[in-house]
């Protein structure tokens, strides 16, 4: 399906999702042919773990500053594969905790192998385009944060 064409700028934020939809679907061949039993969209999730050893379904949530529930998905997922255990947090029984497995870890080591290559594609994009995508995306995300869409689309009010 191809993708509405217009000259709108109001259409930017689907323009944004369209590219994130494009990334994960190219992604998928990819993570198949390295190796990678995890879905694409469980990687950040993967690397909150490789680089914090364990965490909760919160802190998890709050790394990657998505809503609790979205990160519910993505660990209910990583637990059906296998890819992470859960356990009881021994200062609090109430809080679980989650770590990867061996399975995990291994997944683990493929993904930040692809990760460099990723970095270097993009860095190469970069280039090619004559900006910073990661730069550019992290100051819009900021300006939305600070101004949102509702106050810049009322301030004449």
């Amino acid at each position: 399906m191809k993708n509405i064409e217009t000259a709108r700028r109001g259409f930017t934020p689907k323009l944004a999702l369209d590219f994130a939809s494009l990334i994960e679907k190219q992604a998928k061949p990819i993570y198949e042919r390295i190796g990678l039993k995890i879905p694409v969209i469980t990687s950040s999730t993967v690397v909150v773990l490789i680089e914090h050893e364990t965490a909760s379904l919160l802190d998890i949530a709050r790394y990657l500053d998505i809503p609790h529930q979205l990160a519910s998905q993505r660990v209910k997922t990583l637990l059906k594969l296998n890819v992470i255990c859960a356990y009881k947090d021994p200062s609090d029984k109430r809080k679980t905790n989650y770590q990867l497995t061996e399975f995990g870890i291994e997944q683990g080591s493929i993904l930040m192998d692809y990760l460099d290559k990723a970095d270097l594609v993009f860095e190469e994009l970069n280039d090619e385009l004559g900006l910073d995508l990661k730069s550019l995306l992290t100051l819009l995300n900021k300006s939305f944060e600070i101004t949102t869409l509702e106050q810049r689309v009322f301030s004449g009010e």
